[in-house]
């Protein structure tokens, strides 16, 4: 099956504490996302202006229908959190 053009592989996310419901913003997200996509969050690192704590992304992720695989180090100034939709779901999308 060809996938849609409109569908997209990857969505990049620059997130601060102060940018509105990052729940919202997830599920906005994925209406674009292929079936086997990635959301990539990029979020200030602790310390840095706009830090979001890890445990806001671990409880955001499931609630928009996604989950957190791994983080990285970006820079000296930002974090990333790859963030996915569950197997199960991905094959229901």
């Amino acid at each position: 099956m060809k996938t849609p053009t409109k569908w997209v592989d990857v969505v990049l996310l620059w997130w601060r504490d102060d940018d509105g419901d990052l729940v919202d913003t997830l599920v906005d997200a994925l209406s674009p996302l292929a079936d086997n996509g990635v959301v990539w969050l990029f979020t200030p690192k602790a310390g840095r202006e706009g830090h979001v704590e890890p445990s806001e992304i671990t409880e955001s992720a499931p609630t928009a229908g996604l989950q957190q695989t791994s983080t990285l180090g970006v820079g000296k100034d930002w974090s990333g959190a790859r963030l996915v939709a569950p197997r199960t779901a991905s094959k229901k999308r």
